[in-house]
C-alpha cells in the first residue's frame, strides 16, 4: 500500500491521527505515545519502519513532495475551532510546552523559534514602542491581548486560518478532509474514520484500546471548554445578564474583546493590564467608555 500522508497545521493533532490510523488499521504494534506535555510525538524505530500514514507539516514545509500522490488526509477546522487550536498549538508546537496564560513572562524568548519568529516579528513591528529583546525580554499582557485579538475578530486574517487556505492540493489527489473538531467528540471521531475506511480500503479495529487511547489523548487537552466560556460571557453581556469569573487565558481575554467589539462596533481596552471580572464591568466601559470603530 502507497504511503498516505496527512497534512496539518501545527496543533491540530496529526500526529495523534497519524498513530492511531497506523496501529488501529493493524499497520504497526501498539504502544503508548504521549509525552509528559500530552503530545503524540514519542515513536519507536519498527513505528517508523512501518507506518503507512506519515503525518507532516507538508504544505508548509515541503508541498512538492505531496504534487500528485494518489490519496492524501487533510486535517481541517473552522472559524469556531480558532480560539482551541490557538491555545493548543502554542502549549504543544515543539513541544515547547507555551501556555498563552502566562505568554507576558518572557515573551521574547519564547516566541523566538522556528515556530513562533513570524509571530514575534509582526508583534514588533505592530508595536514599535516595544523596547524587547532576549534580555528585555517581556511583553505586557494588554499588548498581546490586543495584538491576538484580531485575529480572533476577524478570523480570515488569523494565521492558523491563512496557514490552512495555504494547504492547496493537486487535482490529481484523492483528499480526504478530516475534521480537527472531530477528534475531540468520540462518536463524530468513529463516524469520520468509518468513512476513511472506505477512503483507504482498509478495516479499522475499534477495539478497547482504540477507546482508551482516545480517554487518554482528551485526559491532556485543558481548553475544550474555554470557547464555552468566552461564549457565555460575551452572551451575558449582550443580555445584560450579571455574571462574575475570574482566571481566564490570555487568549481567552483576546477572543471575547473580539467578539464584543464585532457586536457593539466598539474598542475594547488597550491599555489596562488586568481584564475585567464580570460582565457588569464590562456592559458599563462599553456603554459609557468605549470609543466608537
Amino acid at each position: 500500500m502507497n504511503n498516505i500522508p496527512i497534512d496539518f497545521v501545527a496543533g491540530s493533532h496529526g500526529h495523534f491521527l497519524e498513530i492511531t490510523l497506523n496501529i488501529f488499521f493493524g499497520i504497526t504494534e501498539k504502544f503508548n505515545p504521549f509525552t509528559p506535555l500530552g503530545t503524540s510525538h514519542i515513536t519507536n524505530s519498527n513505528y517508523l519502519k512501518n507506518k503507512v500514514f506519515q503525518a507532516k507539516h507538508w504544505s508548509e514545509l515541503c508541498p512538492d513532495q505531496i504534487q500528485n500522490v494518489p490519496k492524501l488526509i487533510s486535517i481541517c477546522f473552522k472559524h469556531d475551532d480558532l480560539l482551541l487550536l490557538s491555545s493548543v498549538s502554542l502549549l504543544r508546537a515543539g513541544d515547547f510546552n507555551l501556555d498563552n496564560n502566562q505568554l507576558e513572562n518572557d515573551t521574547y524568548n519564547k516566541l523566538n523559534n522556528k515556530f513562533y519568529k513570524g509571530t514575534l516579528d509582526l508583534i514588533l513591528k505592530s508595536y514599535p514602542f516595544l523596547n524587547v529583546d532576549e534580555k528585555n525580554s517581556s511583553i505586557p499582557r494588554n499588548v498581546l491581548r490586543e495584538f491576538y485579538k484580531f485575529g480572533f475578530a476577524n478570523p480570515n486574517i488569523n494565521g492558523y486560518w491563512i496557514k490552512q487556505q495555504e494547504m492547496q492540493y493537486s487535482h490529481n489527489t484523492k483528499v480526504f478532509y478530516f475534521e480537527f473538531s472531530n477528534v475531540y467528540d468520540i462518536d463524530k471521531f468513529v463516524a469520520a474514520i468509518k468513512k476513511l475506511e472506505l477512503f483507504v480500503g482498509m478495516k479499522f479495529n475499534f477495539c478497547d484500546d482504540f477507546f482508551n487511547l482516545h480517554s487518554q489523548f482528551l485526559s491532556t487537552i485543558a481548553y475544550i471548554t474555554h470557547k464555552q466560556q468566552c461564549d457565555q460571557i460575551v452572551q451575558a453581556v449582550i443580555e445584560h445578564q450579571d455574571l462574575t469569573f475570574t482566571n481566564l487565558t490570555l487568549f481567552q481575554e483576546s477572543y471575547i474583546n473580539g467578539q464584543l467589539e464585532n457586536h457593539y462596533r466598539k474598542e475594547m481596552p488597550f491599555h489596562n493590564l488586568n481584564y475585567f471580572t464580570s460582565t457588569k464591568d464590562m456592559l458599563q466601559y462599553i456603554m459609557t467608555e468605549a470609543p466608537a470603530l
